[in-house]
This record gives structure tokens, sequence and C-alpha cells, in this order.
């Protein structure tokens, strides 16, 4: 048995993030999908059951090798292709009605998709208790706008008490097609540069537009707590949304190098302090975070 599967089962009801989107997002090469696998290691361990929505069309690889330590060859089948391919799925500018099933014309998110009894393995790979989808990739020459696959990113919601994790792409792109509308919580993944703190407040400035208050940053590849004082500096007001800060791990780049998945005995003990902070933000709201020291 792996150490998942000697888990005790925690009381139903007794997670936080049970049946929570969290929408990971930020600038290329943040390690936005290098800190989703991180969280999802710690859920794991925790006893979580994690669905892993790869939203990243431009990224051929990325979390299937972060997960399994496998190649482009063996990614699961799109979800378009579940909901009828990119010649039914419309993009949400063009066209902001709900994703549908084939044959019923109930929207998903009225009535989310039962993940172990709907969708066949064909779909997903899986590992202990989490399970790793696609919406889909930019696969050819001349394929067209991406927009159907980010519906599938916005509108993908499981029944049950899985935690989604959803990796965007780089940028802010999907904010201007609305796919943070059904997102619980966004997680801001922010590399110590100038840019990231753009990214930060102009997705901050989206968030106050409509009203959520549901945003929260993290400072990833810190090289010292002077660099995390930098940023908290760039960032201002912003800083007060920041829960949490990884050091630069020059052990995942090795890792990434050989094509080799995250090793679950290899995650820094800053990112149990993240997964905490997610925890008591859950339940409470807007208002509370964990001292990181920053």
């Amino acid at each position: 048995m792996t150490a998942v599967e000697n888990l005790r089962p925690e009381p139903i009801g007794s997670r936080p993030l049970e049946g929570k989107r969290i929408l990971f997002f930020g600038k290329g090469g943040s390690g936005k999908s290098t800190l989703l696998a991180l969280v999802a290691s710690v859920l794991q361990r925790k006893g979580y059951r994690i669905m892993v929505l790869d939203g990243d069309a431009s990224n051929p690889e990325g979390l299937v090798r972060l997960l399994f330590g496998l190649g482009v060859h063996e990614e699961p089948k799109a979800l378009a292709e579940f909901f009828g391919g990119i010649q039914r799925v419309t993009c949400p500018v063009d066209d902001p009605m709900p994703l549908t099933r084939i044959g019923d014309t109930e929207p998903v998110p009225a009535k989310p998709i039962r993940l172990r009894e709907e969708i066949g393995p064909e779909y997903y790979l899986e590992k202990g208790n989490l399970r790793l989808l696609q919406a889909g990739k930019i696969e050819s020459y001349g394929q067209g706008c991406d927009g159907p696959l980010e519906k599938v990113v916005r509108d993908f919601v499981i029944a049950g008490d899985f935690v989604s994790l959803i990796d965007e792409k780089a940028g802010i792109e999907h904010f201007g097609r609305r796919i943070p509308d059904r997102m619980d919580i966004l997680l801001g993944v922010l590399d110590c540069t100038r840019e990231s703190v753009s990214i930060a407040r102009r997705v901050s400035g989206f968030a106050a537009a409509i009203g959520v208050p549901r945003l929260w940053l993290v400072l990833n590849k810190t090289e010292s707590q002077d660099m995390a004082d930098q940023m908290a500096g760039l960032l201002g007001d912003l800083s007060s949304r920041v829960i949490g800060a990884l050091p630069y791990d020059p052990g995942l780049v090795r890792a990434s190098l050989a094509g080799r998945a995250l090793n679950p005995q290899a995650v820094p003990a800053e990112a149990d302090l993240l997964v905490q902070s997610l925890e008591r933000i859950a339940p409470e709201g807007d208002e509370c975070r964990l001292d990181m020291g920053l």
C-alpha cells in the first residue's frame, strides 16, 4: 500500500476545501503548474479526493509529467471531446451560454458531472485519490481559437466532495473570457518579477470590478527573505493578499529536466503552510490569512 492508501479518513465534512474550485493563474514561468502539483501532493497526504484539471491549452506535457512522470504521448483524451469537440463547444465570448452534455439541454454547472459514473478512463489518469483531466491542447497548426477549451475549464463542475485544482495558461486572457466566474478561490502565483506584480494588480482590478473578494497570492521561487520583503513592498496594499511563499528549489528544476514526477517526499514545508492557509480561507471568507512573516 502507498502512504496515501494508509491514511485514516477524516470525518466527512471535516475538510474545508471539499467541493471547492481553485484556479491557479500567473505569468509564464512563474511556476504555477509546479505549485499546483505541490498543493495536490499535500492534499493527497491529508486524505482529500482531488480533481486536477489541466486547462493550459498552450503547454504540452506540463501536469502529466509533474504528477505522473509521463510525456505528451501518454496524455489523457481531451475533455472537449466528451462534450462534442470544438465543433460543438463554443467560445465563452462569442456564446456565453453554459456548457451542456451531448443530448442534454440542462447546463453542467446546474447539473454537475458525476465524475466516476460519466467520465470514462480514457479521459483521465489516476493515482490514489487524485485524477488528472485535460480540457484540451493546441494540437495542430491553424487549429484556431482555444475559446471552446476555456469554456470546458469554466463549466466543468463536478459533483461530490472533490477539491478541484485548475491550472490555466499564462497571462490574463482567461479573465477577459470570464473563466473565473465559477471559481471559489483565485490563486495567483507570483515569481519575483515586476511583471508578476503587474499581473496581480491587473487581476485585482478585475476582481474589484465584479465584486469578487476571493483573490489570494503566493510568492514563488523566493531566494531569500529580503527578496520576499522586496516583493511585498512592490505589491503595496496587495501584500495583504499574500498567503504563502515558497523558496526556489533547484531539485525541482533537475527533476523537470530528467522528466521525473514530483517526489512527494520532497514537498517543502512551505507547501503545507500554504494548504493550511487555503483551508482557513475556504470556510471563513475574505478576512482570514496566516501570518507568513512577509
